[in-house]
């Protein structure tokens, strides 16, 4: 069974996925550093493991916003929170992964479905 394409949001969730790939990937950065640095507090382990987990939160609910096109609204609201919560823990991805998931959240949240059209009989 293939899925079919043609009436999913298929942008708008590979643009919220870039973007929650940015974010965990600046989250991954963060906790490497946090790692290996000698004088960290156990705040800054708990703002750098948030921003990692906002990431990961972002490329599931992309991944639901393709799959599960009917509730794209909610999917799409939630990739908009993320977005803003990312801003603790990786700055937002460095603003960078800020601005494309908070776009893909938008495509997603504005997307509709669109209405399928009749079949017409060929005329010769």
């Amino acid at each position: 069974m293939a899925i079919q394409i043609r009436n999913r949001n298929l942008d708008a969730a590979v643009v919220s996925a870039v973007g929650g790939i940015v974010i965990f990937y600046v989250g991954l950065v963060g906790l490497r550093l946090v790692f290996l640095g000698s004088d960290t507090a156990p705040a800054d382990l708990a703002e750098v493991f948030a921003g990692t987990l906002w990431g990961i939160l972002i490329l599931i609910f992309s991944a639901l916003l393709f799959l599960d096109y009917r509730r794209s609204k909610i999917y799409g609201a939630a990739i908009i929170i993320l977005s803003f919560a990312s801003w603790y823990g990786t700055s937002g991805g460095l603003f960078f992964g800020f601005v494309i998931t908070l776009l893909g959240g938008i495509m997603g949240f504005v997307w509709k479905e669109k209405p399928p059209t009749p079949h017409r009989p060929l005329q010769s």
